[in-house]
């Protein structure tokens, strides 16, 4: 039986991404070679121009259709995220991290729902802080959306599209300026000079004044 064509089947078959690891197991074959067949395939899928592709997603790997033919083939596929909660999961990836009350501005009420359904698909992990929580996207999230970014940037520039926003790069965190050394000032002022003592008394019998 064909090895590649055995990974080939076990990695459409799950539907969703999987680790090297769980196709060696479910085939029988090394994890070796598993990895060696899903770079071939990616490899193929790519040179045939194919509307389907075989992608690594973070430490796993899927097999998906190509983002530019997701708008069409949405048509025939059930959504897995209703539209308004898929634009507040895009909000929080984009802005990440964000507080709760800051997205309220954005979206009202309804982002006490939206959280909590987000929450219990595990895309978003909620912190408390001070009298709100901040919000930040799990490392499922990525796995979810079968994106193939993996840095933050990468998933904002996605997430900015399906959100309808404008995706403006962060601006690196400012580092604090190195202290100037402060100009030497004046150097301090010498005591004065101590007055020359007063001239020794005259010995008796003599004058002052010269004659």
């Amino acid at each position: 039986m064909n090895e590649r064509g055995v990974v080939e089947a076990a990695l459409f078959s799950a539907g969703r991404p999987v680790a090297v690891e769980e196709v060696a197991q479910s085939t029988g074959l090394p994890a070796e070679t598993v990895r060696g067949h899903l770079k071939a395939l990616a490899e193929a899928y790519e040179s045939h121009g194919s509307a389907v592709e075989v992608a690594r997603v973070g430490d796993k790997w899927t097999m998906q259709i190509r983002q530019e033919y997701t708008d069409r083939a949405q048509a025939f596929a059930p959504p897995e995220i209703e539209k308004d909660l898929l634009k507040t999961a895009a909000l929080i990836a984009y802005h990440q991290p964000i507080l709760q009350s800051d997205l309220f501005d954005m979206i009202g009420s309804k982002v006490y729902e939206h959280t909590q359904a987000l929450e219990s698909l595990n895309l978003i992990n909620k912190r408390p802080s001070g009298r709100s929580f901040e919000l930040t996207t799990t490392r499922y999230f990525v796995e979810f959306f079968g994106l193939k970014e993996t840095n933050r940037e990468g998933i904002r520039r996605i997430l900015a599209e399906k959100a309808g926003v404008k995706f403006t790069p962060k601006a690196p965190p400012r580092q604090a300026e190195p202290e100037t050394p402060a100009e030497p000032g004046p150097p301090p002022a010498e005591p004065p000079a101590e007055s020359p003592a007063h001239d020794a008394p005259s010995p008796p019998g003599e004058s002052i004044t010269s004659g």
